[in-house]
C-alpha cells in the first residue's frame, strides 16, 4: 500500500542518519557530519546486493543499529504505563520483537535513498543539556521539499545513543507508545499486543512526493 511505502521511505532516510551516531564524541553534531558520508557511500556501493537480497539488507541494518540505539530505554518509553505491570519476561520479549520489527521495516526501505541532500544544522542553545543532546538535520528531497529530522541522544558510558527521533514534527517514540496503548485497548493482554506488534504502521512522514510507482 502507498502509505506503507511513504513510511518506509522516511524510515530509510532516518536509518541513514541513525547509523552515524555510534561513536563517542564531545560534539554529537560532529559525529553526524563525519559519518553521513560513510553510510550513504555504503548504501550506494552495496545497492545491487541490498536490492537482490533482503537478508543482506537486514544484516546491514543490524550492524548499524545494534550499538547506537538504546533499545532498552525506547522499549520502556513505548510500553509506557504498561511497562511496570509487565513481567520481566514480557519486557525482554517485547524488546526483542520491537527491535526485530524495526530492523525488518528499515531493511525493506533502505535502498530508497537515492542521493537526497542531507544537511546537519548548527547547534543552538538548548541542543546540549548535560548527558542529553539534540541533533537537527534536514533532508532536501529530489522534488525540492525540505524534511526536518531531529534526534534525541543520551550519553552513556562515553557513547552517544539514540533514544528518540522526530520526523517532520512527528514524535516516533510517542507514536509507537500510542500504538502499544491502542493494542492494549483492543486485546487487554500484554502478550497479545506483543504477538501482534509491527513497526510497519501507516505513518505519513511527509515524504509522499518521494514515493516511487
Amino acid at each position: 500500500m502507498q502509505m506503507r511505502h511513504y513510511y518506509r521511505t522516511g524510515l530509510a532516510l532516518v536509518l541513514m542518519m541513525l547509523a552515524v551516531l555510534g561513536r563517542a564524541e564531545a560534539d554529537p553534531r560532529q559525529v553526524v557530519e563525519d559519518a553521513v558520508e560513510r553510510m550513504t557511500s555504503r548504501i550506494e556501493a552495496e545497492r545491487a546486493q541490498l536490492e537482490a537480497n533482503p537478508e543482506k539488507a537486514r544484516q546491514l541494518v543490524r550492524e548499524e543499529l545494534a550499538d547506537m540505539v538504546d533499545f532498552k530505554r525506547i522499549t520502556r518509553m513505548v510500553m509506557g504505563d504498561y511497562f511496570g505491570p509487565s513481567s520481566k519476561e514480557q519486557k525482554y520479549r517485547f524488546l526483542d520483537v520491537f527491535k526485530n520489527s524495526l530492523i525488518n521495516t528499515y531493511a525493506s526501505g533502505i535502498t530508497l535513498y537515492d542521493g537526497q541532500k542531507i544537511s546537519t544544522l548548527p547547534m543552538e542553545d538548548g541542543d546540549r543539556r548535560g548527558d542529553y543532546a539534540r541533533v537537527r538535520m534536514e533532508i532536501r528531497t529530489n522534488s525540492g521539499k525540505t524534511i526536518p529530522i531531529y534526534y534525541t541522544l543520551f550519553l552513556r558510558d562515553d557513547q552517544w545513543k539514540v533514544i528518540n527521533v522526530y520526523v517532520n514534527g512527528l514524535d516516533l517514540a510517542d507514536t509507537f507508545k500510542s500504538q502499544f496503548a491502542q493494542g492494549m485497548q483492543q486485546y487487554n493482554d500484554i502478550d497479545k499486543v506483543i504477538d501482534n506488534w509491527s513497526a510497519d504502521t501507516n505513518i505519513d512522514t511527509g515524504l509522499k512526493d518521494e514515493a516511487k510507482g
